[in-house]
């Protein structure tokens, strides 16, 4: 429809009354020493604290650690279950060691096993969380008590490495770091050494490069497969809503520059596609080549924002959808895979559902770049349909400040997509089945109170070149926006959020 539609104005608000915890801050006093174990069964939740020690050289990722540097770590042991009895000590013992340089946060991991012929350790492809031994490490580097970068490893060396948000309400596997990792089985169990460059992870420093001392949060994990014990070194709550803000403290990070990141990737393709066809198709040939060239770039504007651009991107080597029948009028969601895409996405949400998450959102990035939207048929002929809509070009700019400031900006450009036709007498021809378009979004978020607090806005636009009234079904212009809060309160044992938008 082409007349006019009045805006609407939506407000929902939610009440969650669950135990949560209270919130917790840098400043927060160490706990007494006394075992974690002991703290959870009592219902006081422990915040633990451990010291990083800079490396005078980087230790060798060799899963050895017999390097002398990591001598001088300290050791986070006493890890507390989760599963399958909370508040149990966990069954074997696991030690864990933390240094750091200029360059990269190294963590070496000790997991004894009284019988490691039991040990399970499967080979599967990165990111597949198979039925295996695992550890993982949680960093919040932002200590904002709100998102992390998780890496895990399994004896065999397979990674796992997520980015969670929303105090662990959402984990998203589709961002991918570069890391190192080793792991190795011997006779007192297994053994895990990584190398995480600071590059990779994003955090605030200090106007004077990093001189100060930062806190970071920190965890450790330990799932054995044999017994589906699931332990952590920071004691979580399992009823209380939140993940991050249950992290320890990860102190003595001193002198931390946030490199310049620039990063180049250029990329060209080509390939032949032989396929059996229509013989009186004219747009059917047998051996149908195709070359493309692009390029992504990544550049850290400054220690709290990263601008990304991508140019002509190629998404082949993306994982595929599922296939699905969708019989309904409404569209399929899909999760988003593509790294430009993936890169700061916690940053541009803004769920409209309760627990913000799922496919309810007000940004939805897969319709950039997505299958035509007109359809062309002919009685008798042929068409002959591009398959996606070309991005000429995408960039944004997304970080979070050291004042708790959220800012993500996008902006994206697709091509004008045409269907070539040929009727039955054989006349060429071409239907615009998609318009030139330009998508635009503003989104930012301020943190108050240690990130117990939140209030932010967003602002989305698309606008598109409709020069064929066969594109009327579709707007030329189309707005939204809105803005959202979510508060705790009550020593952190509730919480209130809602949103408005138009």
């Amino acid at each position: 429809m082409r007349q006019g539609i009045g805006s609407a104005l939506v407000l929902i608000l939610l009440l969650f009354f669950t135990p949560s915890l209270e919130a917790q801050n840098a400043a927060t006093p160490a706990p007494a020493a006394e075992s974690a174990s002991a703290n959870l069964k009592a219902g006081r939740p422990a915040p633990r604290r451990m010291m990083a020690v800079r490396a005078a050289a980087p230790p060798v990722i060799d899963a050895r650690i017999d390097e002398a540097v990591w001598a001088q770590a300290q050791v986070a042991s006493d890890f507390t279950t989760l599963e399958p009895k909370p508040g149990e000590a966990a069954s074997e013992q696991t030690e864990v060691r933390v240094l750091y340089d200029d360059d990269a946060i190294y963590v070496a991991a000790r997991l004894f096993d009284r019988t490691p012929d039991s040990i399970v350790a499967r080979l599967a492809r990165r990111d597949n969380d198979v039925y295996s031994e695992w550890f993982y490490v949680g960093l919040d580097s932002y200590n904002d008590r709100r998102t992390a970068f998780i890496f895990a490893v399994n004896p065999r060396g397979v990674k796992l490495d997520s980015f969670m948000s929303e105090d662990g309400q959402r984990e998203d596997g589709g961002w991918d770091p570069v890391w190192d990792v080793a792991a190795d089985v011997d006779a007192l169990g297994w053994t895990a050494e990584m190398r995480i460059p600071l590059s990779q992870l994003r955090f605030s420093a200090s106007a004077d490069q990093g001189a100060e001392e930062r806190v970071w949060g920190i965890t450790f994990a330990r799932r054995i497969a044999r017994t589906q014990e699931f332990a952590f070194w920071s004691p979580l709550l399992p009823d209380a809503p939140g993940v991050v803000s249950q992290f320890g403290y990860l102190e003595g990070l001193r002198g931390l520059r946030a490199p310049r990141r620039l990063e180049a990737l250029p990329y060209s393709v080509a390939r032949v596609t032989r396929a059996p066809g229509e013989a009186g198709n004219p747009f059917y040939d047998r051996t149908e080549p195709y070359a493309s060239v692009g390029a992504d770039v990544k550049y850290g504007l400054t220690s709290d924002l990263t601008l990304s651009a991508t140019v002509n991107p190629d998404f082949g080597q993306v994982e595929a959808d599922p296939s699905v029948v969708n019989l309904s009028a409404y569209e399929t969601f899909f999760s988003e895979r593509r790294p430009f895409f993936v890169e700061g996405s916690d940053i541009f949400r803004f769920g409209i559902e309760p627990g913000d998450g799922g496919s309810q959102q007000l940004f939805y990035s897969r319709r950039i770049g997505r299958a035509p939207q007109r359809s062309v048929e002919l009685d008798d002929g042929h068409v002959d349909a591009p398959e996606g809509t070309t991005i000429l070009g995408a960039a944004k700019v997304s970080g979070k400040t050291r004042g708790g400031w959220s800012i993500g900006v996008l902006e994206a450009l697709t091509g004008a997509e045409y269907a070539r036709t040929s009727d039955a007498r054989g006349r060429r021809g071409s239907a615009l089945v998609e318009p030139l378009t330009n998508y635009a979004m503003l989104r930012a978020k301020k943190d108050f109170r240690a990130g117990e607090s939140t209030v932010g806005a967003i602002v989305t636009g698309t606008h598109r070149k409709l020069d064929d009234d066969a594109l009327d079904f579709l707007r030329s212009a189309a707005y939204a926006g809105g803005v959202d809060f979510r508060h705790r309160f009550g020593r952190g044992n509730y919480e209130v959020r809602g949103y408005m938008l138009g």
